[in-house]
């Protein structure tokens, strides 16, 4: 075979190209893999549940950390209740793939088995305090734009909510 390489049936070029894609695949992994490794050391738990809630409530900004943290907090809370129960009933529908654990899923792969369970009462308890745990917390609300309470200032009808145009003047019913 001119220009290939003897013996494969591939060309020194196609193989130099599928080797470039194996490296930055394999770099894109490694990345991965360093950003996760304080989650790594975690109960499975814990990981799959910091999973969970990564594919609940997705920011790019919030790392595996974070999520970790507000599992942490999380399992925290329901421990030893009758939700603590059913959210290992839940765990153990998603990470009863067989495939792998939850945690070590692709995304895709999670988001899919999300969407098969998301009407699951675990999963509905997960969003509802998940919510807030995550978006309680100041980082969050830098990240999103959130300025905070104005409870203490009065509300928001005098920090720039008070310019409706579209209600109907005090009076002008009809």
């Amino acid at each position: 075979m001119p220009g290939g390489m003897p013996g494969l049936a591939l060309s020194r070029r196609a193989l130099m190209g599928r080797m470039a894609v194996c490296a930055a695949l394999s770099g894109m992994a490694t990345a991965a893999r360093a950003a996760e490794a304080g989650v790594a050391t975690l109960a499975p738990q814990v990981r799959s549940t910091a999973a969970l809630m990564h594919v609940a409530f997705p920011h790019e900004r919030l790392d595996a950390q974070f999520y970790a943290r507000v599992a942490l907090d999380y399992l925290a809370g329901i421990e030893g209740t009758p939700a603590s129960d059913e959210h290992e009933r839940g765990l153990a529908l998603l990470d009863g793939s067989h495939i792998a654990p939850f945690a070590n899923l692709p995304w895709p792969i999670q988001r899919s088995m999300v969407a098969k369970y998301d009407q699951e009462p675990f999963f509905k308890m997960l969003l509802m305090r998940g919510a807030e745990l995550i978006y309680r917390d100041k980082k969050v609300w830098d990240m999103v734009g959130y300025e905070g309470s104005s409870l203490e200032y009065g509300g928001y009808l005098h920090r720039g909510f008070d310019d409706i145009d579209w209600l109907p003047a005090t009076g002008d019913v009809n």
